[in-house]
C-alpha cells in the first residue's frame, strides 16, 4: 500500500495504527508533490500498490481565500493525479481519498448524509469537493472517499493543541460556541480506515467520532482534562470574523460506516482526554 501524505496530523496516525500485515510505503511531501503528475505517475508505476490512501492536503481553511488556486492545485489536482495513475497501474489499485465536512453549507437540522447536496462556503471546501468529484469521475468503480471532521492528535496541528498552548499562557480565552460538528481523534479515525480497507469498502462514508459538540465544548473539555484554571467563555462566530466562511452545523451522520464495520467509534470525550494527558506528559 501507498500512503501519501504521511508526515500530517493523520498521516502519522495511519502509520501508527497500520496492521502489521501491511507492506506500507509512506510519503511526505517532499518525497512525492502530488501537484506533480509526472512524480505521482513514477512512484505509483514503481510501487504498483493495491492501495492509494491520500492523507496529503492543503488545510490552510483562511489561507486558502488568499490563494485558491494552491488550495486547487493540492486538495483537487492532487487526488486527480493519483486517480489517473492508479488508473494506469495495470492492476486494481483503489484509492482512498480524505475529504471534510466542508463540503457542506451548514444549513442543515440533522446530521449530514453521504447523499446529501453539497454546497461549500469558502476556497477550501470548494477545492475538497472538486478533488472528490475528480476521484469519482476517474475511478468510479475504484474509489473511497472518507468525509471526517475536527482531527485532534499527535503528529501535527490542532484546534485542541493550540488551545492547550493559549491556556497555558493566558487566564481567558473565548470560543466559538454556534459552529457543530463531531470533534475526532486522528488515531481512531485511521483505525476506521484501515477497517474500511480490510472490508473493501467502496463509495463515499462519513466517519467521525460520537458525539455533536461545538468548538467551545471542546476547548472547555480540553482545558478541563489539562487541570488548568484558564476561564473558557462562548463567543458567537460573529464576534471572530474569519477570511473563510464556516458551516454552521456539519455534523456528519456516520451511520454508514457503522453498519459496514459493525460499530459506531466512540464518544469523542474519551479520546480527548487521553490526547491531553499524552500531551501534558510529553510537556513535561
Amino acid at each position: 500500500m501507498l500512503l501519501v501524505g504521511a508526515r500530517g496530523l493523520l498521516g502519522s496516525a495511519m502509520q501508527a495504527t497500520a496492521p502489521s500485515t501491511i507492506q506500507l510505503v509512506s510519503t511526505g511531501h517532499g518525497d512525492l508533490p502530488i501537484e506533480d503528475p509526472h512524480a505521482v505517475q513514477q512512484i505509483v508505476a514503481r510501487e504498483r500498490p493495491d492501495w492509494i490512501i491520500n492523507c496529503a492536503a492543503y488545510t490552510q481553511v483562511d489561507r486558502a481565500e488568499a490563494e485558491p488556486e494552491i488550495a486547487q492545485g493540492v486538495n483537487a489536482g492532487g487526488p486527480a493525479n493519483l486517480a489517473r495513475a492508479a488508473g494506469e497501474a495495470g492492476r486494481r489499485t483503489r484509492l482512498l481519498q480524505l475529504s471534510t465536512d466542508y463540503v457542506f453549507d451548514g444549513h442543515s437540522r440533522r446530521p449530514y448524509r453521504e447523499d446529501d447536496a453539497v454546497a461549500p462556503l469558502n476556497a477550501y471546501g470548494r477545492s475538497k469537493l472538486a478533488g472528490e468529484q475528480a476521484v469519482r469521475d476517474i475511478l468510479p468503480d475504484a474509489h473511497l472517499i472518507v468525509r471526517g471532521q475536527w482531527l485532534f492528535g499527535a503528529g501535527g496541528p490542532n484546534f485542541v493543541a493550540t488551545i492547550l498552548r493559549l491556556a497555558r499562557e493566558r487566564r481567558e480565552l473565548r470560543v466559538v460556541n454556534d459552529q457543530h460538528g463531531h470533534p475526532t481523534f486522528s488515531s481512531d479515525l485511521a483505525a476506521a480506515l484501515w477497517q474500511l480497507i480490510a472490508r473493501e469498502a467502496r463509495g463515499t462514508v462519513h466517519c467521525a467520532n460520537e458525539g455533536v459538540a461545538t468548538w467551545y465544548d471542546l476547548a472547555r473539555a480540553a482545558v478541563a482534562a489539562a487541570g488548568l484554571p484558564t476561564a473558557v467563555l462562548p463567543c458567537a462566530t460573529a464576534e471572530m470574523p474569519r477570511p473563510a466562511q464556516r458551516p454552521a452545523f456539519s455534523a456528519l451522520d456516520c451511520t454508514r460506516y457503522a453498519a459496514l464495520v459493525g460499530a459506531p467509534l466512540r464518544a469523542w470525550a474519551e479520546p480527548l482526554r487521553e490526547y491531553v494527558q499524552n500531551t501534558l506528559t510529553s510537556l513535561g
